[in-house]
């Protein structure tokens, strides 16, 4: 057995430690990740800061605190900014849809009159046995009972889930302050803890998947911005006044792996199917197939070309992610396959050597 694993040493730790590393990922996200959110993402945003900070930190010889204290207030200046302005445009959306309310029930309304009519008339078929079954059953009861108790329990989770949203994001920034001021102090004891054999493939890990996350959100990059494309164009050609801002909208929607544009599109399609514009509710039925077409074509490309493995691969990894840690897993799929292919290469370059 000993001489078994000295013949084939390499391969035999290449196999454990991308085991390894795929159990990890996987115990961590699937177990853990609820108690390590804040820090996880303190970790990222000190990763997104690190250059503006190594920027401020040579130019005008701050100490790394100030200048880690300075990027996430602006950070902070910035995301509030953008949020106010995006919740005081759907403000302003939502009184002009308010103002325009009553032509919206009008036009429903007469939509609702005529499927009466055809009711009336399929009624008047149906024999007086089956509508005394019908009325014997509380549709209306069962119906409420049921929305009822679904509006109460999400609306209490919602107001709930409120002050947990906002404590995690405080514990975020406060992490993330402490992941920059301290990250040499950092850095170090994880050197020093990491045994020898394991500090190449780490730092390799580490160069490979800073290279495969910097190509992962260029791709995303663009994505959104030819998704938002087709999809102001199209709200364009529709003569919709508010093109740009929804159009924009609806790609930051499309751009969730939840969700997709499917759930801005789709509703609004069957509201104007509701209302009588069926012109304009297939129009918006065509925007978001060339949308999903357009996005399931150049994602596994661009997303390959950027993080430097084969679009099938990619395509793979990001479904099997998909199964393994749901919406989230679109994202970790590509990061295992790239830190899989780097250890792969790492223990090719330590045979030759």
């Amino acid at each position: 057995m000993p001489g078994f694993y000295s013949k084939h040493k390499y391969k035999i730790d290449r196999f454990l430690l991308i085991a390894a590393l795929i159990v990890f990922i996987y115990v961590f996200f699937t177990y853990l990740f609820t108690f390590f959110a804040p820090f996880f993402m303190g970790f990222v945003i000190s990763l997104a800061l690190a250059p503006p900070v190594k920027q401020l930190t040579a130019r005008f010889k701050l100490s790394r605190g100030a200048a880690g204290a300075l990027c996430l207030l602006a950070l902070i200046a910035v995301g509030a900014l953008l949020g106010g302005t995006i919740v005081n445009k759907i403000i302003n959306e939502a009184n002009s849809f308010v103002h325009g309310f009553p032509v919206y029930v009008s036009e429903m309304s007469r939509f609702v009159n005529g499927i009466a009519k055809k009711m009336e008339t399929f009624a008047n078929g149906i024999s007086e046995q089956l509508w005394v079954s019908i009325e014997n059953v509380n549709i209306f009861g069962i119906l409420t009972s049921w929305l009822g108790t679904g509006v109460r329990n999400g609306s209490w989770s919602f107001v709930t889930n409120i002050p947990g949203f906002f404590l995690n994001l405080l514990l975020s920034f406060i992490s993330a302050f402490f992941f920059i001021r301290d990250r040499d102090l950092i850095y170090g004891i994880v050197r020093s803890r990491t045994p020898a054999w394991a500090a190449a493939h780490f730092i390799n890990i580490k160069k490979g998947l800073k290279f495969a996350v910097w190509g992962y959100l260029k791709a995303q990059a663009v994505i959104f911005g030819i998704v938002a494309c087709i999809i102001i164009a199209g709200l364009l050609v529709l003569r919709y006044p508010y093109a740009l801002f929804v159009g924009l909208l609806t790609a930051i929607v499309d751009a969730l792996p939840v969700f997709g544009s499917g759930a801005v599109l789709w509703p609004w399609a069957a509201y104007c199917f509701i209302a009588g514009s069926f012109t304009q509710g297939l129009e918006l039925i065509i925007i978001n197939i060339i949308v999903t077409i357009v996005r399931r074509s150049i994602e596994p490309r661009l997303v390959g070309e950027q993080i430097g493995i084969h679009p099938l691969v990619t395509l793979m990894a990001m479904f099997i992610g998909l199964k393994l840690f749901g919406a989230l897993g679109m994202i970790l799929g590509p990061v295992i396959a790239i830190a899989v292919k780097v250890i792969y290469e790492s223990q090719k370059v330590a045979e030759r050597e």
